[in-house]
């Protein structure tokens, strides 16, 4: 008994080192976003940031009006998965499932309380909805192209900076410092996430690591300066500018939210964090499908979506061509027809096949690991996608073709 008494004596002499070090850490660098990060997480038994954090941060609404509902078809609860399918999507802490064919639903299902009308974090998703913002922006004039220095807008890019266009942010390749870490709370984007330095982290504190415009690299706070951009350019803010031009046009069903970077007079978290129902999210990949056409309104220029839609021509960090991603948005070339899609932390995506005329929207925790190749089995087309991917578009296809 005594050894036991012994060995318990020193494993609680080291917790409290382990936390005195841990504490003096955060004290010496200033993270004090981190003790924030850990009360909504670990000590809530999760390891990184949740699809329903809303309440954690400020927010700005996104407002919808005239609300323009799918139709739904007549076999929407009776269409099911293959036993197959199921063990798969529910192996994954699925929140959502929903197929769209054309303007009718054809699936809708729901886990545990979310529901049709919850509304729910897109991660990394909202990305690609302030891409296509951009591209609203450039057909309005208030920005003059894509190759436009970043600091004709933005006065902390006139510096060693200078030579980073909006080309570059859009499509990850500045060259600039950033730590992408989504279970450290001691990197970049944790920071980002958790504390209100928003705008000097990712405007002054990045420098330049390489030449931009050749390697794609894929960096939060990339997205964060294409919001300062858009703000600069249209004089308001991303939620405002999304209303106006993308959410009450599509006919969304409810408000949207955005989380923020500090106060509520703060920007967006341009990065992650729009928050809106699976039936809305939606919307989204319907538009790419049009090609930013909504019911003969072009929300968003032909020309700019078929751009977004387009793997960006560099190399990988690994040096092998980019076969995943375009202007701030994914694509996936495992199939002989375009899929694209928004995709957010923990499984969050808006998958648009526009050939197959498809839409799956699936909301929830988890996600299968990055694809990446072996000396057995190599996919080039699925390195750094999550592995399910190809199976969710699958059962979308399989789905459409049951209808």
């Amino acid at each position: 008994m005594k050894w036991i008494k012994k060995l318990l004596k020193w494993f609680m002499w080291l917790l409290v080192i382990a936390i005195v070090a841990f504490n003096l850490a955060i004290v010496f660098t200033g993270r004090f976003y981190v003790y924030k990060g850990i009360a909504n997480t670990y000590l809530v038994g999760e390891l990184q940031p949740t699809i329903y954090d809303l309440d954690v941060f400020h927010n700005r609404k996104v407002p919808a009006a005239d609300p323009q509902p799918w139709i739904e078809s007549p076999i929407l609860y009776t269409l099911d998965f293959t036993k197959e399918e199921r063990e798969l999507v529910e192996s994954l802490d699925p929140a959502s499932f929903l197929v769209l064919h054309g303007d009718t639903l054809i699936y809708e299902e729901y886990w545990n309380e979310h529901h049709q009308h919850t509304v729910s974090n897109s991660f990394s998703g909202g990305k690609s909805v302030i891409s296509l913002l951009i591209g609203v922006a450039i057909e309005e004039g208030k920005i003059k192209s894509l190759d436009e220095p970043v600091a004709n807008y933005l006065e902390e890019f006139n510096d060693e900076k200078k030579d980073i266009t909006i080309r570059h942010v859009i499509t990850m390749s500045t060259g600039l410092s950033w730590s992408e870490s989504y279970y450290s709370p001691f990197t970049d984007v944790a920071e980002l996430y958790y504390d209100t330095d928003a705008r000097d982290l990712s405007l002054n504190r990045r420098t330049i690591e390489e030449p931009p415009g050749e390697i794609h690299d894929y960096k939060s706070g990339d997205t964060q300066v294409l919001l300062y951009v858009l703000q600069e350019a249209v004089g308001m803010s991303a939620s405002e500018y999304a209303s106006e031009k993308l959410w009450k046009p599509m006919g969304a069903e409810s408000d949207a939210f955005w989380s923020l970077t500090g106060d509520e007079n703060s920007a967006e978290k341009a990065f992650c964090c729009m928050y809106a129902t699976s039936r809305d999210f939606l919307r989204l990949g319907r538009l790419v499908n049009n090609k930013g056409n909504w019911k003969g309104e072009q929300l968003v220029p032909e020309s700019y979506v078929e751009e977004f839609m387009t793997l960006a021509p560099l190399k990988t960090r690994e040096g092998e061509p980019n076969l995943r991603y375009g202007y701030q948005y994914w694509l996936y070339t495992g199939f002989d027809f375009t899929v694209g899609y928004f995709r957010g932390m923990r499984g969050q995506f808006i998958i648009s096949v526009p050939e197959k005329d498809l839409v799956i929207v699936r909301t929830g925790g988890k996600t299968q690991p990055n694809w990446v190749n072996t000396e057995t089995e190599k996919h080039d087309e699925l390195v750094g996608h999550y592995s399910e991917l190809d199976d969710y578009v699958k059962i979308g296809l399989r789905m459409i073709e049951s209808y």
